[in-house]
């Protein structure tokens, strides 16, 4: 485990940067794996974020997402398929009845005669070299993988859900603020407008203006037709097929604020609840078990099997008929065909074996750069928060001037367009912060 945490990308320290206007945090700078713990905590990580709007999205989802349900079926299917592959390791009973009427020809003197039978049968496959053994543990890991992806398909489905969550709230506070934008834009493009108008300043300074303004509203367009995504995406998520929560959806609300584990579980854990690593470790044994299935094809098969049964005619009194048998069965010739069977299922074995050690190497690096990109994510949160606080000071400077006749409004204005791309730089940040921290969780299996 130690050589390959050492393959992993390790990532150098950041230096830190500072302004005149604001303190700005120091870069965090990762050199090992995060510290382990024995068992996480929070493995309800997504209440963290305490939005009730966001916990009945995903409730709703749980109950009618139509991937969850398609996931489900299938381990519906998996575990049927277990229980009708095991059957076979027992014996086999069944009753059978008939009863007929008509002439059976000379046997009978050509007479219609009435005949009843009933019988009892049973049957067993001694399976002496366990071909249907490996047949049913193949089965039961085949329903264990179907498990470990019902879990990875609540986990991914949960995951979607949040980031298209977060990215609807995120483009509606950006929506607000850059409306706030191309408001003041506007008011300086006439401002500026007025004074090329009376010679003041050139053409080209009005008309750079203007771009801006319209600028502005092609960005107001985009997160407006960002915002209709998100909540289309949310309804189909979710298996709202008639949108009935899309009304809880459209009016603004908070990013929720996930914030990311302080420690990371121990690897050992993190290859053992991981559902794809489930998944990938069943595959493998069902893989094993195949082969060995296939194998046993290559020796005889004994079953044995009898019936106990009763016979009444119209011609006759009623007899009690039984019988026993074993049956051996040996492939002698079939050019090839077991041989091929058991070269594809080791085949097939090799394969899982190689996507079993593939997944634990990329789950690992997968864990560290969730680490990674939280860290990183935290750290230009905090950057952003301190350059908004710093163009809030500027604003409210800039509004005492023009309060005080210092200086014009449309310096006032420009301030407050330097104000909300400040606070669109905020709300990005945090967006990414909290869908870094969700996503993290999400690597380590929880």
């Amino acid at each position: 485990m130690r050589k390959l945490l050492m393959l992993l990308p390790m990532l150098g320290a950041m230096s830190a940067c500072s302004t005149p206007t604001a303190n700005l945090p120091l870069a965090p700078a990762p050199v090992a794996w995060p510290a382990p713990v024995a068992a996480h905590a929070n493995t309800a990580w997504w209440t963290g974020g305490s939005d009730a709007t966001l916990m009945n999205l995903l409730a709703t989802a749980d109950q009618n997402s139509h991937e969850i349900r398609i996931a489900t079926a299938r381990l519906r299917e998996a575990r049927a398929a277990h229980v009708a592959a095991r059957s076979f390791l027992f014996p086999d009973i069944a009753a059978a009845g008939v009863a007929q009427r008509g002439d059976i020809g000379l046997t009978y003197g050509n007479r219609t005669i009435n005949i009843a039978q009933g019988q009892l049968n049973a049957s067993y496959d001694l399976d002496l070299f366990g071909g249907l053994k490996a047949r049913s543990k193949a089965a039961r890991a085949n329903a264990t993988t179907a498990e470990a992806s019902l879990a990875d398909v609540k986990g991914a489905v949960r995951l979607e859900i949040i980031a298209a969550y977060i990215g609807l709230r995120q483009s509606q506070q950006s929506l607000a603020s850059l409306q706030t934008t191309a408001s003041s834009a506007h008011a300086v493009s006439a401002s500026l407008r007025e004074q090329w108008q009376k010679g003041l300043i050139t053409e080209g300074q009005w008309r750079a203006a203007d771009s801006d303004a319209r600028a502005a509203d092609a960005g107001v367009s985009r997160l407006t037709d960002a915002r209709e995504q998100y909540l289309n995406v949310l309804s189909i998520l979710t298996g709202d097929d008639e949108m009935a929560l899309r009304a809880s959806l459209e009016t603004p609300g908070e990013i929720p604020d996930f914030e990311p584990s302080e420690a990371a579980a121990a690897p050992l854990a993190i290859l053992r609840d991981r559902p794809d690593m489930r998944m990938a470790e069943s595959n493998l044994t069902a893989a094993r078990a195949a082969t060995r299935s296939a194998q046993a094809a290559l020796f005889p098969n004994l079953s044995i099997g009898a019936f106990l049964g009763s016979q009444d005619t119209s011609v006759g009194p009623t007899a009690d008929v039984w019988n026993t048998a074993a049956t051996v069965y040996m492939p002698l010739l079939n050019f090839g065909r077991v041989k091929g069977q058991i070269d594809a299922a080791s085949a097939r074995e090799v394969q899982a074996y190689e996507a079993y050690r593939l997944a634990a190497i990329a789950v690992l690096a997968d864990v560290r750069t969730k680490w990674v990109a939280a860290e990183q994510a935290d750290y230009r949160a905090q950057l952003a928060t301190a350059d908004m606080q710093a163009s809030a000071r500027r604003h409210a400077e800039a509004d005492r001037q023009h309060t005080a006749g210092l200086i014009p409004k449309i310096a006032l204005l420009a301030s407050t367009i330097q104000l909300e791309a400040s606070r669109r730089a905020l709300i990005d940040a945090e967006a990414d912060r909290s869908m870094a921290a969700a996503a993290l969780y999400r690597a380590q299996g929880l």
